[in-house]
């Protein structure tokens, strides 16, 4: 559990309570994959890791169990939570719902620099070699297109959801699997919200979602069918 190297890279936050940290801490280590799905959370190991008491890391759990990050198992404790295909699809389905109604009202809105800001930031992963800086700028590419700055509501839950199926693909090691598909809708995107194309904007948004879905499923299973495939032949 490499915590101590994720809250060596975080920005120290002025005035932070210590359970505060402690979710910062958690909340990046998951989101990022350094902690993979169905990972055993210890209390101990955290509290020692971190250099702090077991109260704000019970806290720290709980508050992560509420953002649908962690889950309590029977007899086991917190462990990173894990998503069915089922689950996938229907948050990608939400995701598709509040994003395109944040792009429908965004397109007439947004300026000139954010559209070169937008422009610089495709520019940037295109020439970016790591999933996460890949990663790190599909978000901001995202949140600068939805132009969310006076609808904060609807950021965060745009963000809690994004959190919940980002870090399959960076722990898995698929943002730059599928880059390609996905720099190419990027730029059709962003023609779309240039023509001032609303409609048009929030239809292929849908589509990039939607594809984007099935792609994660499809290599969740595999994974899954793979991992079946070696514990039957290590019991062999």
């Amino acid at each position: 559990m490499q915590l101590e190297q994720v809250l060596a890279g975080m920005p120290r936050l002025q005035k932070q309570a210590t359970h505060e940290l402690v979710a910062a801490v958690l909340r990046q280590a998951i989101t990022t994959g350094v902690l993979r799905a169905n990972q055993p959370l210890p209390q101990d190991e955290i509290a020692s890791r971190l250099r702090v008491s077991h109260i704000p890391v019970r806290e720290a759990l709980r508050q992560l169990q509420s953002e649908g990050l962690v889950t309590y198992q029977p007899n086991r404790g917190a462990a990173v939570s894990a998503l069915s295909s089922a689950e996938i699809r229907e948050i990608y389905d939400i995701r598709v719902m509040l994003e395109s109604a944040a792009l429908r009202r965004a397109t007439p809105r947004l300026g000139a620099v954010q559209l070169q800001r937008a422009q610089e930031i495709l520019d940037a992963a295109e020439r970016a070699d790591d999933g996460g800086s890949w990663g790190t700028l599909d978000v901001e590419f995202h949140q600068l297109i939805y132009f969310l700055d006076d609808r904060p509501r609807l950021g965060e839950m745009i963000v809690g959801l994004l959190r919940r199926v980002d870090r399959y693909w960076l722990s898995y090691g698929l943002m730059l699997t599928h880059r390609a598909e996905f720099e190419a809708e990027h730029r059709l995107l962003l023609a779309a919200v240039e023509r001032r194309d609303a409609e048009g904007a929030a239809a292929l948004l849908q589509r990039h979602l939607t594809g984007a879905a099935e792609l994660l499923v499809f290599e969740l299973e595999a994974e899954a069918k793979a991992e079946a495939r070696r514990a039957e032949a290590l019991a062999g």
